[in-house]
């Protein structure tokens, strides 16, 4: 008796399912199916969110009031900074690679082609930020206190590690006259007390607006790539 209760019980369970299965098919015959975005779809999605950002930080530099940070541009990474810096000599430093030259030579054309007004460039004294504030803008004043952030964790390098960070916020903090921007031609590890570094590849424009009390704000960066994309 038991095992055909179990039987019966067993045969309105599928059957009640099946009828469940086919009701949910036939309510779903109205619905249309939409692919979801492809991979490609969705990069160019994002890159035209990219591209309208940027477009607003730009239009934003033409107004000028701002300091720019432009780290150097793309270098030859076989080769090594020797201490203590040598800024006399490019033999010992890390150089900007053919491609990074060619990087430099093309920020500048797009700073030129999209209208972002300079008064004045100011450069590490390290050869390859040196350079690329030539190639990019062919002028430049040198600052010894954009030079690279030594590495030496004692307590002479530690000084002069937070020396070099508050020399920038204070370089950062300065208006430039009006309509016009300043750019800082220098190195990411100076920034990393106001940038996640590990965003900031080679050439990377980064955007600050001084507060005219002191301080400055990040207002954001352009990668490389995207600014050669805008003009």
């Amino acid at each position: 008796m038991l095992k055909n209760t179990t039987k019966k019980w067993s045969f309105l369970v599928i059957g009640t399912l099946i009828a469940a299965i086919a009701a949910v098919m036939i309510g779903c015959t109205g619905i249309s199916y939409q692919r979801p975005p492809s991979t490609m779809e969705v990069l160019q999605i994002r890159r035209r969110e990219i591209d309208a950002k940027n477009r607003q930080i730009v239009d934003d530099l033409r107004q000028g009031g701002y300091v720019i940070f432009l780290r150097h541009a793309k270098t030859d990474w076989s080769q090594m900074d020797i201490e203590p810096f040598d800024f006399t000599s490019c033999s010992g430093q890390r150089n900007l690679s053919e491609e990074g030259r060619s990087q430099a030579e093309r920020i500048g054309e797009a700073y030129r082609a999209l209208d972002i007004p300079v008064a004045e460039v100011i450069s590490s004294p390290f050869c390859r930020c040196k350079d690329t504030a030539e190639l990019a803008f062919g002028s430049y004043e040198l600052e010894e206190d954009l030079q690279h952030v030594p590495y030496r964790e004692n307590r002479e390098g530690r000084r002069k590690m937070q020396y070099l960070y508050d020399s920038l916020d204070e370089m950062l903090a300065r208006v430039p006259p009006s309509g016009q921007n300043t750019v800082l031609v220098g190195h990411s590890p100076n920034l990393i007390s106001r940038v996640d570094i590990r965003h900031l590849p080679e050439g990377n424009t980064v955007v600050f607006k001084p507060d005219g009390m002191g301080s400055s704000e990040l207002i954001g960066m352009i990668f490389p790539k995207d600014l050669f994309r805008l003009y």
